[in-house]
């Protein structure tokens, strides 16, 4: 690193780009100080937005880059080392690699601010929306297994799910983009301000926000909405401690299921989901047998098909033989060939780290039929991908089912414990809203509730022993803009992202001006 590069760091600088990581941290869950979002990465926009456009300014604007990534990031992820470690010896590694990576990507967010907005002459209102959706989607396709997709720039509005009705047309990436837009409209009007420039600046940064805004508030409350399935939802609490004997899990994970019968009235429900690793073992062993029988009898007595969460594959029962996470839905009544018809989804996104090594990509990616709607399965983790929820939806699913184990994670009791168990639900709002599908989570450990196609909350968040939730949902007829499309938002950023390194790294520069704001 050049020395000028350090005189230039500065102090300021540099507790600029901190109090940006610490801003965006509380803007998100858990905190959920949602105005925050619109202003938090302004520090950090100003910081290298003001250096200059030589290969000083370029690593310095690296360096602001990866302290931020490092302060935001440490602390996002910090419930890895704290709560994760005494269940896996991969958790202080993991955690290391991980944040090693999303600290590099934050290095390179800060160059592509500084190169969009130095060498190419953007204002920050566009040279930070595009390097940080570009970075984004990099995080969220990178190789080896290692797609993290985990707490984008959108999730700051996720206690605000009427804020974020654009994301039905743009999906996530776009809502990211309209945020750090915003966000470097506004460091733009801070530093137009200073010279006796700012007032337009203001002016295009208040409608920048609030146009966008007010079509999300404006369509929440005319979407059209029709009844839907009545579903309840299970959730449990199986100590982590009972995952070195797979055949006590299932054993109290079946109890704690069966303990809720009596909250549930035969018939009340059109579906009843339970969460991921209900059954721990295959299927297909022979210790899982007694337990799909309970599971049989359980759906007998509530009167409903039901959706659980298991292992499938072809393995004898232990991990690491070629396993599928799957979900599994027992159809009611049964059918004449079987006691219970079984259909069955297999996990396709895979937990960096902690299931790569253990558990294979399953082939089946069906959606569920019970009665006369379609549910599509995301199991766990799937509920981080935008993709995920839109194949489900191109495939016929009516309503968004996510089974989950977040007993690993921490308890809702502490502050860092509490990280993982909001910060990962808060996604399927956004799944929610970009598919305008209600959606319904069982988890073990964590909080299980339902969301109307608005993100809305349609039922009190549970979680505990035989905790049980119910109501009848909602659904929109309609197809999104963002099913038809897909996301493009992240793409184009990425690929002009990468454009731009190109460009800057065989040295192009603009010819005329110092920079704008």
């Amino acid at each position: 690193m050049p020395s000028e590069a350090w005189s230039s760091l500065g102090f300021s600088r540099l507790g600029g780009v901190l109090s940006a990581a610490v801003l965006l941290v509380l803007a998100q869950p858990p905190f959920d100080l949602f105005p925050l979002a619109v202003v938090a990465l302004v520090p950090l926009a100003i910081a290298v937005g003001s250096l200059p456009d030589n290969p000083s300014g370029a690593w310095t604007a690296t360096v602001l880059g990866g302290a931020f990534g490092s302060a935001y990031w440490g602390w996002t992820l910090v419930w890895i080392p704290a709560v994760v470690a005494p269940h896996f010896s991969w958790a202080y590694p993991g955690y290391l690699l991980l944040l090693s990576i999303l600290v590099l990507l934050s290095a390179l967010c800060g160059r592509l601010i500084h190169a969009f907005h130095g060498a190419f002459g953007l204002t920050l209102g566009l040279a930070l929306p595009l390097a940080w959706v570009g970075v984004e989607w990099a995080k969220a396709h990178f190789p080896f297994g290692l797609a993290f997709p985990w707490m984008g720039l959108s999730l700051g509005f996720s206690s605000q799910p009427d804020l974020l009705g654009v994301a039905e047309w743009i999906g996530e990436s776009g809502v990211s983009f309209w945020l750090a837009g915003v966000n470097g409209m506004i460091a733009m009007a801070v530093m137009k301000t200073r010279v006796g420039k700012g007032r337009r600046a203001w002016a295009g940064a208040a409608l920048a926000l609030f146009i966008p805004a007010v079509l999300g508030l404006s369509r929440a409350r005319t979407l059209p909405l029709s009844p839907g399935p009545t579903v309840a939802v299970v959730g449990t609490r199986v100590p982590a401690e009972l995952r070195v004997r797979p055949d006590l899990a299932g054993a109290e994970a079946i109890s704690q299921v069966l303990g809720s019968v009596g909250s549930l009235v035969p018939g009340a429900a059109d579906l009843v989901v339970i969460p991921e690793g209900t059954i721990p073992v295959s299927i297909q062993a022979e210790q899982a047998a007694g337990l799909l029988e309970d599971l049989i009898f359980f759906s007998g007595a509530v009167e409903a098909p039901v959706v659980f969460g298991g292992l499938g594959g072809d393995g004898p029962g232990q991990v690491g033989a070629g396993l599928t996470n799957s979900a599994f839905l027992l159809s009611y009544p049964p059918s004449d060939e079987s006691r219970a018809a079984i259909q069955v989804y297999d996990k396709a996104r895979l937990v960096p780290g902690m299931e790569s090594g253990s558990y294979r990509r399953g082939g089946r990616q069906s959606v569920f039929v019970a009665g006369d709607w379609t549910y599509g399965p995301l199991v766990c983790y799937e509920s981080l991908f935008g993709g995920s929820a839109r194949r489900a939806k191109t495939t016929g699913a009516e309503v968004l089912i996510n089974l989950s184990s977040d007993i690993w994670f921490g308890h809702e009791g502490s502050l860092v414990g509490s990280l993982f168990l909001t910060q990962h639900p808060a996604h399927l709002v956004l799944r929610a809203i970009e598919t305008r599908s209600p959606v319904v989570r069982a988890a073990n450990g964590g909080f299980s509730f339902l969301l109307d196609p608005r993100g809305h909350k349609a039922s009190e968040t549970v979680s505990g022993e035989g905790d049980v939730v119910r109501n009848e949902l909602t659904v929109y007829e309609g197809k999104t803009l963002f099913i038809r499309t897909g996301d493009w938002v992240g793409p184009v950023c990425a690929l002009l992202s990468a454009s731009v390194l190109f460009l800057v790294g065989m040295g192009y520069r603009r010819r005329v001006g110092t920079g704008r704001f």
